[in-house]
């Protein structure tokens, strides 16, 4: 009986044995084990000997790149995933892991094309096309990646990647209408973001659905009572509805002492989008008569007080909110504000402090420059307003959209007109000739910018014309010359213009 036990435990001790052993030598199991516990190294050993003893084991290729990528050995990974793939060329996770790979090699363009492949093999996973809408979108293929981004949408109706990334591409393009129904998903999905609210107002707004604003635009300044943009989509929303005129209605039907202090705010900002600024005003002071530390108001205040041409207080306010507000944004408008109000007041050595201080807030201001180059020429520094202007050139020369013509056209309109007074002062001819060729091609290029029905076109067409003659351009100067005739007729500068042509001693239609 001892014998026959002694026989079964050699048999269980042979067969624990072989077990371990046949563990031991399977490469896969081993691979597998390794990865569990996030041994890449050994996965790697592992899986590289899976794939010599068994040059056809896709999986084995498989795992063995995707261990080279989870050690964030990219470059060794893509090897044995495109051999995996040659072996199995129907199986997408080859394609999907290799895109991953070039993603994180940053080969955008490689990627997308695995991309594809995985797609077009796999339809139906939302996530494979939104890898792929994420690789075309870092790849400025905006087009395509609304493509992809609209089939997640497809697949996973409420995928709040997909409809963010959509709805920005929409906004960017200034596609409101197609943005409108992904931020309506988009506010459903995410009630209590504040980015998401502050898009789905401005889509609201550019679609004109105004009673829509309110509700949504409300919600955004409860949490963030500073947002100006915001503020002002609901004061216009509140105009084009008519809600401003009956909250004023509603408001008053009871005493002003008995309302709140946000009920007074409210009635302020109704008297402000229907352009009541002195009862917008009285309505504010009560405000602060109450409470004197309101620094989310001063902003609004200052403006107001702008509109009723009071500048010196609204400076005051601006200089408060500066005092009292850490944000940026605010910061800059105020010293702005307070700037353009002092310039109101004549006091423009104090003024350009204010813009200095603005543009240190915020240096690409195209306003900013412009005010700056504009303050410059009052104090009487034509070298630093034409710089200035220069500034606001070389900020907004790239204007596609055309959102900035008006300060592009005072630019070279400006310093043209500084150019031609400073050539007349010069006493060498040469020099002379260069400033008035350099005049010659800002007004030029004001010209292209200014509207006829503009007050100053025929001037500008009569300075265009001076400059060229003066730079003995006699063509060109004959050109703009006539053009004041024909289109500014029995005007001063159709006068001048024939004198000018008097000079040349050419005549036009010749």
């Amino acid at each position: 009986m001892k014998q026959i036990e002694k026989q079964l435990f050699l048999i269980i001790l042979l067969c624990l044995a072989y077990s371990v052993r046949s563990l031991a030598e399977d490469p896969m199991k081993v691979g597998k084990a390794a990865l569990d516990r996030g041994d890449y190294v050994a996965a790697i050993n592992a899986f590289r000997d899976a794939t010599q003893d068994d040059p056809k084991n896709g999986e084995a290729f498989y795992l063995l790149g995707f261990s080279y990528f989870k050690a964030d050995s990219l470059d060794q990974a893509v090897g044995p995933l495109v051999q995996g793939r040659d072996l199995d060329p129907n199986n997408p996770k080859f394609c999907e892991l290799l895109g991953d790979v070039y993603m994180k090699q940053k080969i955008v363009a490689g990627a997308i094309n695995e991309y594809v492949k995985v797609t077009a093999m796999d339809s139906t996973n939302p996530e494979l096309y939104l890898k792929l809408a994420e690789a075309q979108r870092k790849n400025r293929q905006y087009n395509d990646a609304v493509r992809s981004y609209i089939n997640v949408i497809r697949l996973d109706s409420m995928n709040i990647p997909a409809l963010t990334q959509v709805g920005n591409i929409y906004i960017r393009a200034k596609q409101w209408d197609r943005a409108l129904p992904i931020y309506i998903r988009l506010a459903k999905q995410q009630p209590d973001s504040i980015h998401v609210l502050i898009n789905y107002v401005t889509v609201l707004a550019m679609n004109e659905f105004w009673k829509d604003v309110i509700p949504a635009a409300g919600k955004i300044l409860q949490a963030d009572p500073s947002n100006s943009d915001i503020q002002t989509l609901l004061a216009e929303a509140l105009a084009k509805t008519g809600n401003a005129r009956e909250a004023i209605s509603k408001y008053l039907s009871v005493p002003l002492e008995t309302l709140k202090i946000d009920d007074l705010i409210s009635l302020a900002r109704a008297y402000r989008s229907v352009e009541k600024y002195d009862s917008a005003y009285s309505t504010y002071q009560r405000v602060l008569a109450k409470d004197t530390a309101r620094c989310d108001l001063f902003y609004e205040v200052g403006t107001t007080l702008m509109k009723l041409k009071k500048y010196g207080a609204a400076v005051s306010m601006f200089d408060k909110k500066v005092e009292c507000d850490t944000l940026t944004g605010y910061r800059f408008a105020s010293s702005l504000n307070a700037a353009m109000s002092l310039m109101q007041l004549k006091e423009f050595e104090k003024a350009k402090e204010y813009i200095k201080k603005s543009i240190q807030l915020k240096s690409e201001s195209v306003q900013a420059w412009q005010t700056l180059a504009q303050c410059n020429l009052q104090l009487g520094d034509v070298d630093e307003g034409v710089a200035a202007y220069k500034k606001v050139i070389e900020l907004i020369a790239d204007d596609p959209e055309g959102k900035y013509s008006s300060q592009l056209e005072e630019s070279y309109r400006t310093v043209g007109v500084e150019y031609l007074i400073e050539a007349t002062k010069i006493k060498e001819p040469d020099e002379a000739k260069k400033l008035y060729s350099q005049a010659f091609e800002y007004l030029k290029k004001a010209l292209t910018l200014n509207s006829k029905e503009s007050k100053n076109y025929c001037q500008l067409l009569l300075w265009t014309g001076q400059s060229a003659q003066n730079s003995n351009n006699r063509e060109e100067a004959k050109k703009y010359y006539c053009k004041v005739i024909s289109q500014c007729p029995n005007s001063k500068e159709a006068k001048d213009a024939q004198n000018g042509l008097n000079v040349l001693g050419v005549t036009c239609g010749e």
